[in-house]
């Protein structure tokens, strides 16, 4: 029996089977974990914005802008006001109440690609950042 070792065919399965799944997955944390916070943040002054101008138009338009200032393609970000289903950020229809100590839910969606490679994206995940936001019992409203 020889105690020669295979060292190509090693080095090949090593490099193939163990550091390349590695480093792809290191690569597509960074894009996943900066979606999330440009969700999270856009979600929250989206409903910041429509409490405190009692106007659920301006935190769509607040979206749409954090998302253009990411570079993000209009129809690759979706808002949803107070439980509906979230899409394109021109469009918001919702069940919204802005009484007094009622509660504003602004739910934004974020299309990410899982991979991306120099010939584009691999796939994709929708990554989601919510934020409720209360209007004030004791605000003076117009």
């Amino acid at each position: 029996m020889s105690e020669q070792g295979h060292g190509a065919v090693e080095f090949a399965l090593g490099v193939g089977l163990l550091l390349l799944p590695v480093a792809l997955a290191v690569l597509a944390f960074g894009p996943w974990s900066e979606r999330r916070v440009v969700a999270e943040a856009a979600a929250a002054e989206a409903a910041r914005t429509a409490v405190v101008t009692l106007d659920l138009r301006r935190g769509s338009l607040v979206v749409s802008e954090i998302g253009g200032n990411h570079g993000l393609a209009p129809e690759s970000v979706r808002l949803g006001w107070c439980g509906s289903e979230p899409g394109p950020t021109d469009v918001s229809t919702s069940g919204c109440s802005l009484e007094r100590g009622s509660e504003v839910v602004a739910e934004v969606r974020i299309w990410t690609p899982v991979l991306t490679t120099p010939w584009g994206p691999v796939g994709g995940v929708w990554v989601t950042g919510v934020h409720a936001e209360p209007v004030d019992l004791y605000r003076s409203l117009g």
